[in-house]
C-alpha cells in the first residue's frame, strides 16, 4: 500500500508540472493570438482550417499596417482642420473684411487725397511722429503695399527708416483693422483661433481677444518708433562711410 501511495504522489506531482507548463504555454498563446481568437469567436459560420489560416494572415497584415494608417489619418486631419478654419473665414471674416475695405477707401475719398497728403507732410517733420503717426496714417488709409508711397513726402535720409517702420506695422493692427493687410490676415488669424478656443473653454475671460488685439497694436507702435530711429542712425552712418550725400 505504501508503494502504491508513493507511486500515486509521484503521478500527482508530474500531473501538476504538466498542468503548470500547459497553463504557461496557454497564457503565452492567448497573449500572442488574442486578436486571432476574437476573429474566430466572431465567425458567424463554420470555416475550414485553410479559411481560418487565411483570415489570420489578413489580420497580421492589418496589424503591421496599423501605424501607417494612423500616420495617414493624422496627416490628412491637419489639412481637414485647416479647411474647417478656412470655411469659418469664408462665412465670417471675409465678408466683414470686404465691407471694411470698401468703407475705409470711401473715407479716404471723402477726406480727400490733398488733405491726407498734407497731414502726412506735417507728421514727417519730427522723429516722434515720423515713425509713429506717419506709418499709422499710411497703413490705415492706403493699406499694404501702397502705404510705402507716403515716404515720398520725406527727405531722402529719412526714407529707409520710414520704410522700416511702415513695413513693420502692417501686422500689429490686424486685430483691429484687418483691411490694412488682408493678404496676410493669417498672421493674426492663427492667434485669434487659439484665443477664441481658450475663451470657449473658459481658460481666459470672454472678449480677451480684443484686449490682446489692442496690446498687439500698441506694442507694435513702440517697436516701429524704436526701429525707425535706429534705422535712421544706421542710414546716416552708412552714408558717411560711403561718402553719399542724403
Amino acid at each position: 500500500m505504501a508503494q502504491h501511495a508513493d507511486t500515486a504522489m509521484q503521478g500527482l506531482h508530474m500531473a501538476g508540472a504538466l498542468a503548470g507548463d500547459a497553463a504557461l504555454h496557454g497564457k503565452l498563446a492567448v497573449k500572442d493570438a488574442a486578436h486571432d481568437l476574437v476573429v474566430l469567436a466572431q465567425s458567424s459560420s463554420d470555416i475550414s482550417v485553410e479559411e481560418f489560416r487565411e483570415k489570420l494572415n489578413t489580420v497580421t497584415q492589418e496589424e503591421q499596417l496599423g501605424w501607417l494608417t494612423a500616420i495617414g489619418k493624422y496627416f490628412i486631419g491637419i489639412f481637414q482642420k485647416g479647411g474647417e478654419v478656412f470655411a469659418g473665414f469664408v462665412t465670417g471674416i471675409i465678408p466683414t473684411l470686404v465691407v471694411l475695405m470698401t468703407a475705409f477707401y470711401a473715407i479716404t475719398e471723402l477726406v480727400g487725397e490733398q488733405r491726407v497728403h498734407g497731414l502726412a507732410q506735417s507728421a514727417g517733420r519730427i522723429a516722434l511722429t515720423r515713425y509713429t503717426v506717419l506709418p499709422v496714417l499710411a497703413v490705415f488709409f492706403l493699406t499694404n503695399p501702397m502705404a510705402y508711397t507716403f515716404g515720398s513726402f520725406l527727405e531722402e535720409k529719412h526714407k529707409p527708416a520710414f520704410y522700416d517702420a511702415a513695413v513693420s506695422y502692417v501686422h500689429p493692427p490686424l486685430g483691429l483693422f484687418p483691411h490694412i493687410n488682408p493678404g496676410e490676415y493669417f498672421v493674426w488669424g492663427g492667434i485669434l483661433v487659439a484665443l477664441l478656443e481658450l475663451e470657449r473653454n473658459g481658460t481666459v475671460p470672454s472678449g480677451y481677444h480684443i484686449t490682446v488685439a489692442i496690446w498687439y497694436a500698441l506694442v507694435g507702435l513702440v517697436v516701429i518708433l524704436l526701429k525707425g530711429m535706429l534705422t535712421e542712425k544706421i542710414t546716416a552712418i552708412m552714408a558717411r562711410r560711403q561718402g553719399v550725400e542724403l
